[in-house]
């Protein structure tokens, strides 16, 4: 069963941390690096797509110092593994409204995103300010806005072209870890017929091995899309 899409919803570093009695900014630190990992080896694996649920619409409403952080980190990382994305032939693609983002952070990731954007191998695609309810607002004000007046039904395949990464393939697999078995309105028009998996590490516990053993489940998998077989 091919697998051309798989997504994580990278949960825990903050409670990892805690747990080693670390401040919640150094568990975002090795989950950084471990994000690192997981991409090269999806990357190797010939993967097509690797989405990273990096920061959501609502986690503004966490402390200044650990959003500041998690900004610090996004901006000096990625600029700085620019040539690591280029020698795994990786390029870095983003979802989510960057507006509200500090000006500094919006160039880094402008910068990363053009200085791969002629790699061919696997996207890399950073969900950042992203909320699937925000998506799909976004994608229908965009119809509303290029209709001029003459609009007079919405279909699926209008929000959908709509919606960010709209060139993207849905995701196949989505995988939280550290347990908790939520959406946290993470693409919400996209996984309509993706399939899950929720396991317990924490995400800066995440290895090669635990993302193969993911793969294995999904290919087990029975992916019907409302048909019977």
């Amino acid at each position: 069963m091919d697998l051309k899409h798989i997504a994580f919803i990278m949960d825990g570093n903050g409670r990892w941390a805690k747990r080693r009695g670390l401040p919640r900014t150094v568990g975002h630190k090795f989950g950084y690096a471990k994000l690192k990992t997981v991409v090269r080896h999806c990357s190797r694996l010939g993967i097509p797509v690797v989405s990273v649920y990096a920061f959501s619409t609502e986690n503004w409403n966490r402390p200044k110092e650990e959003i500041d952080e998690i900004f610090r980190l996004i901006r000096e990382n990625m600029e700085a593994d620019i040539p690591l994305f280029n020698e795994w032939n990786v390029r870095v693609s983003t979802m989510g409204d960057l507006t509200r983002f500090p000006k500094d952070l919006q160039d880094a990731l402008g910068r990363v995103q053009e200085q791969t954007r002629k790699n061919t191998g696997t996207i890399f695609n950073i969900c950042a300010n992203y909320g699937g309810h925000a998506d799909i607002t976004q994608a229908v004000n965009k119809i509303l806005c290029s209709a001029s007046g003459k609009l007079h039904k919405i279909l699926e395949s209008d929000i959908e072209k709509n919606l960010y990464g709209a060139e993207l393939p849905a995701p196949d697999l989505i995988v939280r870890t550290s347990g908790e078995q939520r959406i946290s309105n993470f693409m919400l028009w996209q996984m309509a017929y993706s399939e899950f998996l929720f396991i317990k590490p924490h995400w800066p516990q995440m290895s090669p091995r635990l993302v193969d053993k993911c793969i294995k489940q999904y290919k087990k998998r029975d992916r019907r899309y409302g048909r019977i077989k």
